[in-house]
């Protein structure tokens, strides 16, 4: 195990984040956090944002986050606030997380906020359609930075073609806790009875957070093609969000609001996972290498994914699951027809658990490990003479 630390010399690792949201990236951050601390690392997490979860806020490594609550990037007191967080911290490196927070660190760099290497984390492939408009912003700013890391070989290839460029990439694939996410068959029937599933129902699962991006309403009025046709298909979604209203209108749209269990967000969804028959991810932007969707495998769960990011990476088609073309419900009705068939899902079944053997949480962060300790012992970036006064 790779035990490189943050010195006190050098100051914490930061990591700094848009929001607490429940979301991929939101969770990897903390739980990477949390075990790099566990190794006697010296963090902490700052969130640029508002936004936060009860969810998130009760994982280890988010006890002591700081939160700025500052919106947008207009307004000069925001810059100020952010400029004087990071300059009371003095880190010895700032692992920012998606596009803001990387712009905002690199630019206050610049204004004497910190001399710390400036790292970013992306996890996303597919930009929100609010996101392309500002992107450019975001390439000139990562240009800038130290390393850029990704989180899936595929979306590396997707950026280097859209021209993102960074002084130094590295691609970091995302792990899973193979001893807490294992099968159990025990959780299951329990977790049916409390949610109103039977023996019988063939149950999706998709744990997300409901946002547009993930494309529920296109797993309802799967569902929906699903139950005209005899199999007794019901939803089992579990996370909240401001999609919600919209999937409960076009469940109600296909008479089927009892068929689509709305579970809301939950602490520990390794019960809901034991429910489920398979797991299905419908995104249609954002998504890159679904937590999720390691979670249902190694719990041996078969997964059905649309085929963005790196869904690819890990779903081979037909062995532990499928793959369908983002927004194409006609092929998410026919391959969740395919796994309805006991025989054909238990033998996706068999093969989802092995099939990330290899992506384990403790590898990734060894990882991580290696490559801050890298960057902590690089010299710091040079003073610049733009600086907000230090008051």
């Amino acid at each position: 195990m790779i035990e490189s630390r943050s010195r006190a010399d050098q100051g914490p690792v930061v990591f700094f984040l848009p929001g607490l949201d429940v979301g991929g990236a939101e969770r990897h951050t903390i739980d990477l956090r949390a075990r790099l601390r566990r190794r006697g690392w010296d963090t902490q997490v700052v969130v640029y944002g508002p936004r936060r979860s009860e969810a998130i806020l009760r994982m280890e490594g988010a006890e002591d986050v700081l939160q700025l609550n500052i919106t947008g990037m207009s307004r000069l007191r925001g810059w100020v606030t952010a400029w004087r967080a990071l300059r009371n911290l003095r880190p010895g490196l700032i692992v920012a997380v998606n596009q803001a927070p990387l712009i905002v660190a690199v630019l206050l760099r610049m204004f004497g906020a910190s001399r710390a290497p400036v790292m970013g984390i992306f996890h996303t492939t597919v930009l929100r359609k609010s996101e392309e408009r500002t992107f450019f912003l975001y390439q000139a700013a990562i240009r800038l930075a130290d390393v850029l890391v990704y989180v899936s070989a595929n979306q590396r290839a997707y950026w280097t073609k859209r021209h993102l460029r960074c002084r130094k990439t590295a691609v970091i694939i995302n792990g899973v806790d193979h001893a807490r996410f294992s099968e159990d068959e025990n959780a299951g029937p329990e977790t049916r009875r409390r949610f109103g599933l039977a023996a019988t129902d063939y149950v999706i699962g998709n744990v997300a957070a409901l946002r547009p991006e993930k494309n529920h309403c296109q797993l309802v009025e799967a569902v929906a093609v699903l139950r005209r046709n005899g199999i007794p298909a019901r939803a089992l979604l579990v996370g909240g969000g401001p999609a919600r209203a919209e999937i409960v209108a076009k469940a109600r749209e296909h008479g089927i609001e009892e068929h689509i269990v709305l579970a809301g967000e939950q602490a520990d969804v390794r019960p809901l996972i034991a429910a489920c028959d398979v797991g299905v991810l419908c995104s249609n932007a954002v998504e890159t290498l679904s937590l999720s969707a390691l979670e249902f495998l190694a719990s041996g769960v078969p997964m059905i994914m649309s085929e963005i990011g790196g869904a690819s990476e890990l779903v081979r088609d037909g062995v532990n699951g499928y793959l369908f073309p983002s927004g194409d419900t006609d092929m998410l009705v026919n391959r969740l027809v395919a796994a309805a068939d006991p025989t054909t899902r238990a033998g996706l079944a068999a093969q989802a658990r092995p099939s990330v053997r290899g992506l384990s949480v403790e590898g990734m962060v060894d990882q991580y490990a290696q490559l801050f300790g890298a960057l902590l012992r690089a010299p710091p970036a040079p003073i610049r003479t733009l600086a907000l006064d230090d008051r």
